[in-house]
This record gives structure tokens, sequence and C-alpha cells, in this order.
């Protein structure tokens, strides 16, 4: 660091705790956390804070990503570079609760088995409102074919079972593009996820035209779009509020409602073909 440099981080050090919070919560958390500025107070600034938004940047569902295996080993390690600074000097006497913690990193690199157990350790010392976790693919979904959703399903097994402990405290969970195991995927994350109020799944299923079924004591909101279920069945979902589901193929009733008293908003969506079953609201709402 030039003696310029050295100056700046002594100038900004010596702010008083409020204004260094303030400057905190305007920055890349995980940018200020790779710098050397604050180095001085870091550890105990970092205890402070409240709200925790680690990223690998903001990413589109359609559009080309244009990303390269190193793309996602340095975005990867940034995160991992992150959460370590961040969370793991936080202690169960930390002055300040966490009240959000959301993480989004990409599925495949080594480091996110360190990442979920990151996450895992800051669950199991702090109390954490409201914790999100979104996982990206390298491919967007419009690049993606089949043998990529079987990588990704495959990926995200490994991570789930190298890490259960990073999803049990889960408010929050966004995935995409993944093909999973009908025996052992969605129903796992259901069972193992026992927090969760949302669930977005885009592009990801257990088999083409498979059958999902939902029951969760907690969840309040459920987005499943441009998934290739055959059916979903809405079991048992009793805090259940909102739904968004748009869906390609349909040769029958998409959706299936047995317990969901207290849902208010629902969002649908077709993409089928002239050839597939007319849905009637009517008949598959009971109305």
């Amino acid at each position: 660091m030039q003696p310029e440099e050295e100056d700046e981080s002594d100038r900004l050090s010596n702010l008083p705790e409020g204004v260094l919070l303030d400057i905190l919560g305007r920055l890349d958390i995980a940018d200020a956390a790779r710098t050397r500025i604050l180095a001085r107070r870091w550890k105990e600034i970092s205890t402070m804070l409240s709200n925790f938004f680690i990223t690998v940047g903001s990413y589109d569902d359609e559009h080309n990503r244009e990303l390269t295996c190193d793309d996602v080993v340095r975005a990867n390690a940034n995160v991992l570079g992150a959460t370590r600074s961040l969370l793991e000097s936080r202690t169960s006497t930390s002055l300040c609760s966490i009240n959000l913690l959301r993480v989004q990193f990409f599925l495949g690199d080594g480091d996110v088995t360190s990442i979920g157990q990151s996450l895992a350790n800051t669950m199991a010392i702090n109390k954490v409102g409201s914790a999100e976790l979104t996982l990206f693919t390298m491919k967007e979904s419009t690049r993606c074919r089949k043998d990529d959703v079987l990588t990704y399903g495959m990926q995200f097994k490994s991570f789930f079972d190298s890490c259960p402990k990073a999803f049990n405290g889960l408010a929050r969970l966004k995935l995409e593009n993944l093909r999973l195991a009908e025996s052992s995927g969605l129903p796992e994350i259901f069972s193992i996820c026992k927090q969760l109020e949302f669930l977005r799944l885009y592009n990801c299923d257990m088999g083409y035209l498979s059958l999902l079924e939902v029951s969760h004591p907690l969840l309040c909101e459920l987005e499943i779009v441009k998934c290739d279920f055959e059916r979903v069945d809405l079991v048992w979902l009793p805090k259940l509020k909102m739904l968004t589901y748009s869906w390609r193929v349909c040769e029958h009733d998409p959706l299936s409602f047995d317990y969901v008293p207290l849902l208010q908003t629902l969002s649908l969506t077709s993409m089928a073909l002239a050839r597939h079953k007319v849905l009637k609201l009517s008949e598959f709402l009971g109305i």
C-alpha cells in the first residue's frame, strides 16, 4: 500500500462507528471486505453490521452470461473470501444480530463447499432473522441442454449432501437449471429446509414431465417458472399465500390444490402449444 493510500485508510479508520457503518451500508460489502481499507477496525465493525449481501453480481435468467470456468472460479473465490472476512469473525456475543443474510454464488466450483460450511457455521452461532441463498449456473437457461441440466443437478446434489446444515436455516432459496433425482431431489429439499418461506424454481425438474408434490409447514410463496413438470400437486401448504406458475407442456391439468387455505395470489402463465389440452380455469380451480 502506498503512503497516500495508508493516509486514506487511517482517515477512514478514524471515523466514528456510526459514520463507518453508514458508509459500509452504501458499498458492495464483499468488495469492502477484500480491500485493506478499514483493516485496523474491520473485525470490530463487521460484528456491528446487521445486513449482509454477499453476491457475484446480478445475472438474468435469459440473457447470455458469457462466462468462462475461470470467471466462475474467480467469482466464487471472492464470495468465499467475503464470507470468511465478514462472517467468521462473528460470535454469539456479537453486538448486533444478523437481520438479513443474502448470499449468491455459482455451482460447480470447488469453493462452494467451503462457502456452504461458512454459512452453516454462521447460522449455528448467530441468530439470523432471514437467510437467503441463490445458486447460479454457468449457463443461462436459453443455452442449457439436457446434459447441462443433468450436470448442474449433480453439482447441486453434491453441494447439498456436503452442506445440509447450510440449508437448515434458509428462509429463501432460488434455484435454476437443475434436473434432480425424482426420489431424492426436491422432496429432500422440502424435508431439510425446515424454515423455508420462499422457493423459486426456474427451469428445474425431476425428469421430463415428472410429478412434483409439495408439502411444507412454513412455505408462504412459491415460484415455479418454465419447469417441465407434468403436474404440481399442492398437497399440504398451510401458510402458502402466493403462487407463480408457468408451464410449457400441458397434457393434463397442470396444478392440483389439496390444502392451501391461505392462498390469496395466483399467477398462471401457459406456454403450451395449440395441440395441448385447453385449460379451463373454472374446472381445475373448482370455481
